[in-house]
């Protein structure tokens, strides 16, 4: 009987040690893609993508660095590498903090200036804090509001927001981009009372189909009105999801996956907490729409990008499982860790479809990792 009971414990080890768990699932795609996304890192220290021309770009080098080092492991192995995509952003910084590539068109300023605050916030906030000081500054004076750069007040559907800086005489503010401004504020540690975060909340609920919150400016220009569902759309004027027909006959912007993301950790962000009406609202879109396998809304469009937000708002609200509408709750960082796992080439990038640059592979394969530093977070 005790030979029995040996030879079963064996068996047992040896199984056991066959089988890996979720974290050293994570952590083997994650290597994977790594070392695939560090590969390809030019001489000057940037990243480079067809959708810019393969030309040296802030925006994909702040990716790529934040991707990086998300996590100590990655801080280390790749230290070097990381060093010198810093080392690119700050020679890209401007006088007045702005981070971008000088010349470029478009130029994107906004954009490129959150992801690079946040990348260099993530690599060591100590080392770049007059850097992360002057970004800020830059970002919450381009913001729209009375007074600023671009000058917006409280019954413009811009007000609060940020967007891209190319058309001075439209100017417009969306989810997107306010959603990066608002997550490098929080990641240069912008004090939660600054009234950079108070304007935005105003700009963010704006794009949420709540009518009790979203006093929908402009929107009966448009023929429109708010919806109800909770989710969010792109910005004031537009869905990526395009309109929908309510019951009663009239049209609504429609809520989609990514965007319904973005709004919820954007909410957080802006200092509201769970039982907030706003976010109990998102969240009800979220577990009503729970899923991995397309961007909600938008089918294979910004799937990428969708599953990046999906993970990025589920880690800023402090989540480790999720009930969708059936009530079955999800481990959503190991489901997440398991489909980016099948999707993986073997070269260790991915690839997705043509909509918004994705079917380069270097656009989906920092989104990718992106989301698993955060998945890193809710496995053991």
């Amino acid at each position: 009987m005790r030979r029995f009971a040996l030879t079963s414990i064996a068996l047992a080890l040896v199984v056991s040690a066959g089988q890996a768990g979720p974290k050293e699932d994570l952590l083997k795609t994650w290597d994977k893609g790594a070392a695939w996304l560090a590969s390809k890192q030019a001489a000057d220290g940037s990243w480079t993508s067809a959708a810019f021309q393969e030309k040296p770009d802030v925006a994909m080098t702040g990716l790529a660095v934040a991707a990086l080092a998300g996590s100590a492991e990655g801080r280390k192995k790749y230290a070097e590498v990381i060093d010198k995509g810093c080392a690119y952003l700050l020679k890209n910084q401007a006088a007045d903090g702005a981070i971008a590539n000088e010349g470029a068109v478009p130029k994107l300023t906004n954009y490129k200036t959150a992801i690079a605050t946040t990348a260099l916030a993530t690599v060591d906030k100590a080392k770049y804090k007059e850097a992360l000081d002057k970004a800020t500054k830059w970002m919450i004076a381009f913001q729209y509001q009375e007074g600023g750069a671009q000058k917006a007040d409280k019954n413009d559907p811009n007000f609060g927001g940020a967007g891209y800086d190319e058309k001075k005489d439209a100017p417009r503010g969306d989810m997107s981009n306010t959603s990066y401004m608002l997550e490098a504020l929080a990641a240069a540690d912008v004090p939660k009372d600054s009234e950079a975060f108070k304007r935005a909340l105003t700009f963010v609920q704006r794009c949420q189909n709540r009518s009790e919150s979203n006093d929908g400016p402009g929107f009966d220009k448009l023929g429109l009105v708010v919806g109800d569902d909770g989710g969010f759309f792109y910005r004031p004027g537009e869905s990526k999801a395009e309109k929908e027909t309510l019951p009663n006959g009239k049209q609504c912007f429609r809520s989609y996956g990514s965007m319904t993301y973005e709004g919820y950790r954007s909410l957080i962000y802006a200092g509201l907490t769970k039982d907030d009406p706003r976010v109990k609202a998102a969240l009800a879109w979220i577990s009503k729409h729970y899923t991995l396998d397309e961007n909600p809304g938008m089918k294979m469009q910004g799937y990428y990008y969708y599953l990046n937000a999906f993970a990025s708002g589920l880690d800023a609200a402090g989540l480790s499982e999720i009930k969708d509408s059936d009530g079955e709750t999800h481990k959503w960082a190991e489901e997440l860790t398991a489909k980016l796992a099948s999707l993986q080439k073997d070269d260790g990038s991915w690839i997705g479809s043509e909509r918004w640059m994705e079917d380069n592979p270097t656009i989906p394969t920092m989104y990718a990792l992106l989301a698993l530093d955060k998945a890193a977070n809710h496995v053991k």
